[in-house]
């Protein structure tokens, strides 16, 4: 989602009047909330379950994996009821292979889409094909460690091997293959990958290391064969969806046989990575040689340096790329969103409507939509909404932007928008903003805790939970959190000085 989608979030939703849903698999989140609100700190998240997953995280890295599973333990007896945090940890377990301290946390979710979505992805990027007792949970995650983290590839694979104590399953040879990978030695890595795909033919992880491994051995058609596979599997998440399309983006790195095409979709995968200073150096070296896909390069530039909030750059390099090809689909949509930044409504709705002729995907026509809508003909804007949301239920950005138009659906799609893109903070506040507005206290402070989680320096957080804190009376803690909040961003100064003026800000 870009930047101004996200800061106009907060400000649609002022627009809105709490109408509820009759579908209940859309419900909004039940998890309980704190109601003892008295720390230094005069936050609502239990810093010490914040604290201690952290230590767990650094001993994992570190290969003191007996200690961090304690501390990973620790979390699950001890961590009041938050879906949101019991996902994100449900999730890292997960990758490190902490099967059983998952599952447990996993248990204590509520059902709801929320939970569903990423639950359902969890298990199917990757969980293994059967439980294994504890022994076996912490021999195989110490492996994991020391492969991904400690530069024992080598070492720890011989182990795997040669070790009676850890029981035959799909997870051990996966990890062998990933020791085997690490170590460069790809024979021994794709018979081994292969055993384990033999056992868990459904592991999308299991298959993604296939693909690379194949790809790094030259066998070009079987790892595209691998990634169509792969991508049969519909995730819903973004998280997971971000993962697939990494493992596409290698894969098409290693099998593209001009230089120039290699280094874009090399460049896409630093990107996908949030590595982007990286995506931009291969990219600008690309452009000393590029002749015959220079416009592609030139427009992953302009969408790099426009996503990392450079739009002067991002207009440069993507006015190249679209000089260069009037049909180049990135570059069309980046020029359309710089433009609509600019307020250059008219502009972005010719450039949208260009780049829709160039592609499948929704992004131009919910551009098309928000410019008209810009243009204050909303009743085009709803139509192009409305047939959109049939076909594309669970696309983030369609979901967000709808909003101005039917913002009776508030409730209905701010929550899938969550079940989709579990750290997107302004969704969170969105939904605690929207909860204020019609007195539900509780679950805005639900909500809140998920947004403090995600960025604790978040001015609008303090803002909101004094809302919070003054309908419920405490009004002393509620002008510290006011005092907070203006500290992180001086335009909340006024409020302080005026007492609250308009209750609920913008």
């Amino acid at each position: 989602m870009s930047k101004e989608k996200l800061l106009l979030l907060l400000s649609l939703i002022l627009l809105t009047t709490p109408v509820y849903s009759a579908d209940t698999s859309f419900q909004l989140l039940q998890a309980k909330t704190y109601e003892n609100i008295s720390d230094a700190d005069i936050t609502v998240k239990d810093n010490f379950i914040k604290a201690k997953y952290a230590s767990a995280v650094n001993k994992f890295i570190q290969s003191n994996v007996k200690a961090s599973y304690d501390d990973f333990n620790e979390l699950v007896t001890k961590a009041e009821h938050d879906d949101y945090v019991f996902l994100l940890y449900g999730i890292k377990m997960s990758e490190y292979g902490l099967f059983d301290l998952s599952d447990k946390l996993v248990d204590q979710l509520d059902t709801n889409h929320f939970t569903g979505a990423y639950v359902k992805d969890m298990h199917n990027y990757y969980y293994p094909s059967g439980m294994m007792d504890k022994n076996d949970v912490l021999l195989l995650a110490d492996a994991y460690s020391n492969i991904i983290y400690n530069n024992m590839a080598l070492e720890t694979t011989s182990e795997l091997i040669n070790s009676p104590k850890i029981g035959e399953n799909d997870y051990k040879n996966y990890l062998i293959a990933l020791g085997y990978y690490k170590s460069n030695n790809l024979p021994l890595a794709l018979k081994y990958i292969n055993i384990a795909i033999k056992e868990n033919d459904v592991n999308i992880n299991y298959l993604s290391l296939k693909a690379r491994i194949l790809a790094d051995k030259k066998k070009n058609g079987q790892a595209l064969k691998v990634l169509k596979e792969i991508k049969k599997t519909q995730f819903l998440t973004i998280d997971f969806q971000d993962k697939v399309r990494a493992t596409e983006e290698y894969v098409l790195y290693k099998t593209s046989k001009n230089q120039t095409l290699k280094d874009y979709h090399l460049a896409y995968y630093y990107h996908l990575q949030d590595k982007s200073l990286l995506a931009i150096k291969v990219l600008q070296s690309a452009l000393v040689n590029a002749k015959q896909y220079s416009s592609d390069i030139n427009s992953l530039l302009g969408r790099v340096y426009y996503e990392n909030n450079d739009p002067v750059k991002g207009l440069e390099f993507a006015t190249k790329a679209y000089k260069e090809d009037r049909h180049n689909y990135l570059a069309l949509l980046t020029l359309a969103d710089i433009k609509y930044d600019e307020k250059q409504y008219k502009d972005s709705l010719s450039y949208y409507k260009k780049a829709k002729k160039c592609t499948k995907n929704t992004a131009p026509q919910v551009g098309i939509a928000k410019s008209y809508l810009a243009l204050e003909q909303s009743d085009k804007a709803k139509k192009i909404y409305e047939k959109l949301l049939k076909d594309n239920k669970m696309n983030e950005d369609l979901l967000v932007e709808s909003l101005k138009v039917i913002p009776q659906r508030v409730d209905y799609y701010l929550p899938r928008v969550a079940s989709i893109d579990l750290s997107n903070n302004d969704i969170w506040l969105g939904l605690a903003y929207h909860s204020i507005k019609d007195g539900n206290y509780n679950m805005a402070q639900t909500y809140l805790n998920n947004s403090y989680y995600i960025d604790e320096n978040n001015f609008k957080y303090y803002y909101y939970l004094s809302l919070v804190l003054r309908a419920k009376g405490d009004i002393e803690s509620a002008n510290r959190l006011l005092m907070r909040c203006s500290a992180l961003n001086e335009d909340y100064q006024s409020i302080v000085n005026s007492g609250y003026g308009d209750y609920y800000g913008n």
